[in-house]
């Protein structure tokens, strides 16, 4: 969905969070929750002849994101790349040390020739030509510096190769072949994504991303460089973000302005959104592995149940909620420990946004337990295509990177799409240095 929006006239002013120098300019007042978001940040050059880095074995895991929550999505939306200046970057943590040869990202280029031409607007002419490199990030800065592997090849050619795939299903997600690429755990990378054909404005493809209530992206919408920082969601490490530049990287913005233009969040000016990282790779051994996969088109589910299977992590659970878009009543909120059969229940208020509430007994879980949390109203679902579920198919099962599903799938779903319902206050599924809390900080929603 695209919606035209007005663009700001900016003067300079300078400011420094965490050591990362960032210019934010201003020429008119702007409400309060916008000023962390329209940033751009100066960036290095990209070398790239840089070297590919050795291959490793080694495993390790990550801390830092214990408090992240699994949901938070409201849509998907689109940046044309219709200009050569303009670059997407996707800052990604693997949570392992990692060798792959393929990275995934959201993609779209309907109106392009080889899908439904004419139509759509996400793509025009040949597609035009996709380069997608995987690049250093300095940690003092966040931005990206070297690259380590890039790829150039025509957006139909590599959508067509998507496509036969998965038996002529349309893909929502398209690679970049890297070449054997060793990531390190707890690190910052990049993947940026450009169009270098001679006429991107008639050639081209858009670059595709689920999007969240900026409200509701905290450390999302900036550039944050501290793995421990608190308000992360979707399960991302709260270091990852979406950015975007139109001055060839650079400078990048982020928040409401990571993309061509403002999505909104059931087209009202007062909820913008923020556009987040989407995205997987094929290991060396031929796994695929998705990090971040889902999306939301405003669809929601009614008295649903969301699986967590087979914990990682012990965790006492304080809270529950879940997330609607549209203020529709989430009704009680049930946890269960399905391993055990404790149980217990809360009611949060009616609202947009997050909906949290104190459980009226705590409710503990061991490493390999599962779990249920049930909304008995009505809550948004996020979603995984066709092409997700082929791909990615360890995701939304016991032992899968993600380990959450509906295990009785709510009409008109599947199982792999999953109700926004979560409990906490920290994830059952990732490490976490800070101390357990029993009060929720994050927006209840405005």
């Amino acid at each position: 969905m695209k919606q035209d929006h007005a663009r700001l006239m900016l003067s300079s002013t300078t400011l420094k969070k965490l050591g990362a120098r960032a210019t934010l300019t201003f020429g008119r007042l702007l409400p309060a929750f916008v000023l962390p978001m329209l940033v751009g940040c100066q960036s290095g050059d990209l070398d790239e002849d840089a070297d590919l880095p050795e291959i490793g074995t080694s495993e390790s895991s990550l801390n830092g994101i214990g408090d992240t929550i699994p949901i938070g999505i409201a849509n998907v939306n689109d940046s044309p790349l219709k200009q050569s200046n303009y670059r997407a970057l996707l800052r990604f943590v693997p949570r392992s040390t990692v060798t792959i040869d393929r990275f995934y990202f959201g993609f779209k280029l309907k109106g392009a020739s080889c899908d439904q031409p004419g139509a759509g607007g996400y793509g025009g002419g040949n597609g035009g030509t996709l380069v997608g490199a995987i690049v250093n990030i300095d940690a003092s800065t966040g931005l990206p510096t070297t690259t380590i592997a890039s790829e150039s090849v025509s957006a139909c050619a590599r959508f067509t190769e998507a496509k036969n795939a998965v038996g002529g299903r349309t893909p929502v997600m398209l690679w970049v072949s890297t070449g054997l690429v060793t990531l390190q755990a707890d690190t910052m990378y990049g993947l940026i994504v450009r169009n270098s054909d001679g006429n991107p404005a008639s050639n081209f493809f858009s670059f595709n991303m689920p999007y969240a209530d900026t409200a509701h992206a905290g450390p999302h919408a900036r550039n944050e460089l501290s793995k421990s920082e608190s308000g992360a969601i979707m399960s991302l490490d709260p270091r990852e973000h979406v950015a975007w530049s139109t001055n060839s990287g650079a400078t990048w913005s982020y928040g409401t302005a990571n993309g061509q233009y403002t999505s909104y969040v059931n087209e009202d000016p007062s909820h913008p959104g923020t556009k987040l990282p989407q995205y997987g790779w094929r290991r060396s051994d031929g796994v695929h592995v998705a990090q971040q996969p889902y999306y939301a088109y405003d669809a929601t589910c009614s008295n649903c149940t969301v699986t967590y299977a087979n914990v990682t992590y012990a965790r006492t659970f304080t809270q529950a909620g879940a997330f609607t878009t549209s203020g529709a009543d989430v009704g009680t909120v049930t946890l269960t420990n399905t391993s055990t059969g404790q149980s217990s229940t809360c009611t949060p208020t009616t609202g947009y946004g997050f909906r949290t509430c104190t459980l009226a007994t705590p409710v503990s879980v061991a490493v390999g337990d599962s779990y249920t949390v049930r909304a008995s109203g009505t809550v948004a679902l996020m979603k995984m295509d066709y092409q997700q579920r082929t791909v990615f198919s360890n995701v939304g099962t016991s032992t899968g990177e993600l380990r959450w599903y509906q295990a009785s799938p709510a009409s008109g779903t599947n199982a792999k799409d999953v109700p926004s319902i979560w409990a906490g206050p920290h994830s059952a599924y990732y490490a976490s240095t800070d101390p357990p809390t029993t009060q929720s900080t994050r927006p209840q929603g405005r």
